[in-house]
């Protein structure tokens, strides 16, 4: 009795190793496997849960992905620093590639697939906006007695089948926001400049001029000083931009309560039409 009930406590011990992890050593995914997609609003993408398995690197998930490790940077800021066996891995999932039906000779080439709803996301929208297919009907199909109109938040339905041997490079589309990853530069050169020191926080209005370069990230800032770089993030679009300051705020234009003047291109990354809009600000 004694061995019965010690073999059956190592396999729950094995089958919660085997929850925190996707595939093995040798594969990242394996037809056990179950993905669960989801929607992520911040990002803009579909996204599933990588859980890193002994052996695997993150250098080899990106590239099972189709994607660069500065995509998955993007995605999983923390992992920039380290990362283990164990740790969660956000990716990104085309579901172009996410099959109704696989061919029946070949299901074991496939894992299955599910997708979480979201509040207020409706069949219809899963089905023409996030899928892009014509009609629900395979989704009925593979979710029998599915009510379309008594569909829950973070309830589970199967969507298909995904292959089991990756995503290519170029199925992947723009992961990145192209405004985000066109401010590396100077995100770089803030993160060299302001490592150990530290930062004054405003939290106020910002408001935008149509003067100065259309293609630089310029800003006018009350106490910062010229030529360094500010923090910029609108709680909106969850973006943060980083600008240099050209010169002051000028008091007789803008009143007490703008914190910082952007310049087009700034206002363009953050997709604002008002033109006074809340942000939050760092400097040093």
């Amino acid at each position: 009795m004694k061995r019965v009930v010690f073999t059956l406590l190592l396999l729950g011990l094995g089958f919660c190793a085997r929850a925190q992890q996707t595939g093995d050593s040798l594969y990242f995914l394996l037809p056990n496997d179950t993905m669960l997609l989801y929607n992520d609003v911040a990002s803009g993408q579909v996204l599933f849960d990588h859980y890193l398995a002994n052996g695997q690197t993150l250098f080899g998930a990106a590239k099972f992905y189709g994607l660069s490790l500065e995509d998955v940077y993007h995605l999983n800021p923390k992992l920039r620093a380290k990362y283990e066996s164990g740790d969660k891995v956000r990716v990104p999932i085309p579901t172009k590639l996410v099959r109704p039906l696989p061919a029946p000779d070949s299901l074991a080439w496939f894992v299955p697939v599910k997708y979480r709803m979201s509040k207020g996301e409706t069949l219809f929208g899963l089905t023409r906006r996030t899928l892009k297919r014509d009609n629900e009907s395979s989704l009925m199909a593979l979710n029998p007695g599915l009510n379309p109109q008594a569909m829950t938040a973070r309830q589970v339905i199967i969507i298909g089948y995904l292959k089991l041997d990756g995503i290519p490079e170029q199925a992947q589309g723009e992961i990145e926001d192209p405004y985000v990853r066109r401010n590396r530069g100077l995100r770089n050169l803030w993160e060299a400049r302001t490592k150990g020191k530290k930062m004054i926080s405003e939290n106020g209005k910002a408001a935008w001029t149509r003067k100065g370069d259309a293609n630089k990230w310029m800003a006018l800032h009350r106490t910062a000083p010229v030529n360094s770089i500010i923090e910029i993030e609108d709680p909106r679009s969850r973006k943060i931009i980083y600008a240099r300051v050209v010169a002051p705020i000028p008091d007789q234009i803008y009143p007490r309560d703008v914190i910082v003047v952007v310049s087009p291109l700034l206002v363009k990354a953050f997709g604002v039409r008002d033109k006074q809009f809340y942000v939050r600000t760092r400097h040093f």
